[in-house]
């Protein structure tokens, strides 16, 4: 009996041993897992390759924490409409985005609801005040926006067809000196109901400009971008009216809204984005639909081939967001 005692006793010792052990393993791997997101996650353009920079566009802020700006009486829209900070890890001036790691990935953005007023489908009255940075639609409404960016691209025409079939409406964010090589593409969009945007003209980066230029000079520069492109964009389409402004990599001061005030501009951001992360599809589209509520404003983009993982990404969100009854806002319905 003393003997069996003992063989208990040690048998005890050593499941917890494999316990702890087995534990300590998980949190390591994890730990790992984190660290190798947040890696990619905090990378900086400058730290990239030429390359890499061409396939992401050189396009956005780096993800880099979560952020809470609200004061606590608007707590509760948090979630939806947190005013973002605009910095980054290697330049203070640089922008922050959200980034809730393996759940979601979400831009928060300053949100205001004045003049001018939109209506939605059951005319619930939406208002925007020119100048002002957008990174939600101002609804509680369960309806969704649907932007695209940098193209037009080879894959623009088969994302057409797509939006085509389901009766969707996007705003295109056109680039000034690519509209050129896809004329019957910007056509197309135009015709097809879709709003056309300026993306500026050539994507950009205003956070490298601003560490070398003056705001003078770069309120010049921009000035100079949004002139070129809407030039470009009327050449093919002399009756368009472009409302909609998105700067590259979401850059946005007080002085770029005051420029878009001028040229009537409504400028926009984004609620969720991912399409350029190397991550599988699968975990991507996941952090899309994670990121569904009322009033998300979608980013994909469409620039060269970049419409391609956009397509496949469009095929599962869009049946996703349907089935959960919401719609897609038709941004020309929203003037």
């Amino acid at each position: 009996m003393k003997h069996k005692g003992h063989f208990v006793f040690i048998a005890a010792i050593f499941l917890f041993i494999i316990g702890v052990g087995t534990l300590t393993t998980y949190t390591i791997l994890r730990m790992s897992e984190t660290k190798r997101i947040e890696k990619q996650l905090n990378t900086t353009f400058d730290d990239k390759t030429p390359e890499q920079n061409e396939n992401q566009e050189q396009s956005l802020g780096i993800l880099l924490e979560q952020m809470e700006t609200k004061s606590s009486t608007e707590s509760t829209e948090s979630t939806e409409s947190s005013e973002s900070s605009v910095e980054n890890s290697n330049d203070e001036d640089m922008t922050l985005y959200q980034a809730h790691i393996g759940d979601e990935i979400t831009q928060q953005g300053s949100l205001e609801s004045s003049t001018p007023s939109i209506l939605s489908d059951n005319n619930q009255s939406i208002k925007f005040e020119l100048g002002k940075l957008y990174t939600k639609l101002p609804t509680e409404e369960n309806v969704v926006l649907l932007t695209i960016d940098d193209g037009p691209g080879n894959y623009t025409g088969e994302i057409l067809d797509f939006l085509k079939e389901h009766n969707i409406k996007a705003i295109f964010f056109v680039s000034g000196d690519t509209v050129k090589g896809y004329p019957d593409i910007l056509k197309r969009q135009y015709e097809e109901g879709h709003e056309i945007g300026t993306h500026t003209f050539c994507h950009r980066s205003f956070y490298k400009l601003q560490k070398t230029a003056t705001i003078e000079e770069m309120r010049e520069i921009l000035i100079s971008d949004l002139d070129k492109t809407e030039s470009n964009i009327k050449e093919i389409l002399p009756e368009v009216k472009i409302r909609f402004l998105r700067m590259p990599e979401g850059y946005y001061r007080d002085w770029v809204g005051e420029i878009a005030q001028k040229y009537g501009y409504i400028t926009m951001n984004w609620s969720v984005a991912g399409d350029w992360l190397n991550e599988p599809d699968e975990k991507i589209i996941e952090m899309f639909k994670s990121s569904i509520r009322p009033g998300t404003i979608i980013l994909l983009h469409d620039g060269r081939n970049r419409g391609k993982r956009a397509l496949k990404i469009l095929k599962e969100l869009v049946p996703y967001i349907l089935s959960k009854g919401y719609t897609f806002a038709d941004p020309k319905k929203l003037f």
